[in-house]
This record gives structure tokens, sequence and C-alpha cells, in this order.
């Protein structure tokens, strides 16, 4: 073989060699691309999951938080409301003075200056508990024992367990009983006994008596 075909043939064995290169450099890059954009969705997905952990830890906390600062604002609310009713019961007592006063005053002193005084203090001072949710207990009706306290019964035409009088007002402050009314209460009169049968003879006699004789 000549020099001149010999090196015909390097160079056509070079120009394989550099094709199969480029073919096979090709398919590398192609399978580092899916590689890469395999390993940029993992990526992505692993992102979103911690987005997501961290989206739903944070709401969590939240409610966490709303749930403490609700509970917070009852106790807080409960706490008023005990302390405010502790004040009322030390309170009513003076409210029934005030009334008890107001019920054995004359027409005149109460149109004096120093009855219409007492009539404005005793005013404001029930208008200021009202305000705070203060409220006399119903006892108009049947006797309720969550509400009243009897004292007393009498035998009455009404239906039993009707409320004939109050002997002291009972209040509410909010939902809450602070002191139950004490009312006297209705009960079923008691039945005459039935009378004695008449003895044998005595159906003839007046009203003078038996009928003496001559």
């Amino acid at each position: 073989m000549s020099e001149g075909d010999r090196s015909g043939e390097g160079i056509e064995d070079d120009r394989i060699l550099v094709e199969d290169t480029g073919e096979s450099l090709d398919a590398a890059l192609a399978e580092e691309e899916r590689s890469a954009v395999v390993a940029a969705e993992e990526r992505t997905k692993s992102v979103q999951r911690e987005l997501e952990e961290l989206k739903d830890r944070h709401l969590r906390k939240l409610a966490e938080f709303e749930n403490v600062r609700k509970r917070n604002e009852r106790e807080k609310g409960e706490s008023r409301r005990v302390a405010l009713a502790d004040i009322a019961r030390e309170f009513l007592p003076v409210l029934d003075s005030f009334e008890r006063a107001l019920t054995h005053a004359t027409s005149e002193d109460l149109t004096s200056d120093f009855g219409k005084g007492i009539l404005l203090i005793e005013r404001q001072l029930a208008d200021l508990w009202q305000r705070q949710g203060l409220r006399e207990v119903e006892t108009a009706g049947v006797f309720d024992p969550n509400r009243h306290e009897a004292v007393s019964t009498e035998p009455s035409s009404l239906p039993p367990h009707s409320v004939l009088s109050v002997m002291r007002k009972g209040y509410t402050l909010g939902e809450r009983l602070i002191r139950p009314a004490l009312v006297k209460v209705a009960v079923r009169p008691v039945r005459p006994s039935r009378p004695s049968e008449v003895r044998e003879g005595d159906e003839d006699d007046g009203p003078g008596g038996p009928q003496g004789g001559d």
C-alpha cells in the first residue's frame, strides 16, 4: 500500500471518530440536561413542600394565638362579672334601705327638699346599676325555685304555687342570679271537715232545743 493510500485511510478513520464523539457528546449533554431538569423539579417540589409546611405551621400558630386571645378575653370578662356581682351583693342592702325609707315616707316628706334629694340619690344609684345589667327578678305569676325563695305560704283561691307577695326583691346581674326574691306562696285551702251525723231524735228539735212536756 502506498503512502498516499495510508494517509487517506487515516483521514477517514479520524473523521469517523470525530463523528462518533459528537453524537456521544450530544447524548451526554441531553442526559445531563434531563438530569438537571429532574433535579430542578425535585428542588422545586421540595421547596413547595417546605413552603406548605411553613404555611401550615404559621396557620396553626395563628389559630393557637387566636384561641389563647379568646380564652383570655373570656376569663377576663368572667373575672369582671364575678367581681361586679360581689360588689352588687354588698350594694343591695343599701338599695333596700332606700326603698324602705321611701315606703314609710309621707307625701310631705317626699315633696320637701330633703325628700327630693333622697329620691334623686336613690334614682341615680338604681340607674347606675341598671347600666351595669342589674335587673329585678320577675315575681308575677308562678313560684320559680330557680329565682324565688319561699319564706311563707298562705291558703288562697289562686292556683297553688302562685306568688302572693314579695317580702324582699331579688336581682340578677346579666344572666347571673345574685339574690333570689323572698316571696309568699299560695297553697290549696284546707277543706272543712265533714259535719258529724245528726243524732237520732235531734232532728225534731227546734231552734230552742228539745220540747218539754207538760
